[in-house]
């Protein structure tokens, strides 16, 4: 069940570490033609801190030699990422931020955000992952 429960936890480590850069890097987003140059800068960091943040992460959950403090702190890490996504969504209107750009990553199924369904099923992955993973440790 350990196995399992890290396993969940890795395709959600996967789903902030590795889906942003192939998205965020392209024309949606840090080369989108609209975007300010100084608001491309903080895309690009964006997108390496997370997948350096996934990186730890994954150490932790696989390879720390203890398995209980790994999984703990992979699982803290991912919280961190979702939480910051999770955050600033529910706050764009302070700000004047939005969850899409025109021309950028279309609605699902024409009504709902890519971003939101994506990191709410990958959040959901991590925390029954977690759990699992936390139980067997």
């Amino acid at each position: 069940m350990s196995s399992m429960g890290r396993i969940l936890m890795t395709v959600a480590t996967a789903i902030y570490g590795l889906v942003p850069p192939m998205v965020d890097l392209g024309i949606t987003h840090a080369l989108h033609p609209d975007w300010t140059p100084h608001a491309r800068l903080h895309m690009v960091w964006l997108v390496v801190t997370m997948s350096s943040v996934a990186a730890l992460a994954l150490y932790f959950i696989w390879w720390h030699s203890d398995r209980r403090f790994g999984v703990k702190a992979g699982g803290l890490l991912g919280l961190c990422v979702f939480g910051g996504f999770f955050v600033s969504a529910a706050t764009a209107p302070l700000y004047g931020g939005s969850l899409h750009d025109k021309g950028g990553v279309p609605e699902v199924a024409g009504f709902i955000d890519a971003n939101l369904l994506g990191f709410g099923v990958a959040l959901a992955l991590l925390l029954v992952g977690w759990r699992a993973a936390h139980r067997a440790a």
